[in-house]
């Protein structure tokens, strides 16, 4: 996740509207809308991430894990 000055030099790069910018940052906040559930053909999980200090879950062991270990 970017930081506030990484964030801040995104938004400006981009032109984002004052108005988007508070919704996005709002969604940055916030906890998830809901947990992760396994399917036919995904695998749920936990990845505990010490550098952001939180539990990422995640639903597809091919395609979200390598990029959160990433």
């Amino acid at each position: 996740m970017l930081n506030q000055k990484e964030f801040d030099r995104w938004c400006a790069a981009n032109n984002i509207s004052k108005d988007t910018r508070t919704i996005i940052e709002q969604i940055r906040k916030s906890d998830p809308s809901r947990r992760v559930q396994s399917g036919k053909r995904s695998v749920s999980g936990r990845f505990p991430s010490s550098k952001m200090g939180v539990t990422i879950q995640y639903e597809s062991h091919k395609n979200e894990l390598p990029f959160i270990y990433g």
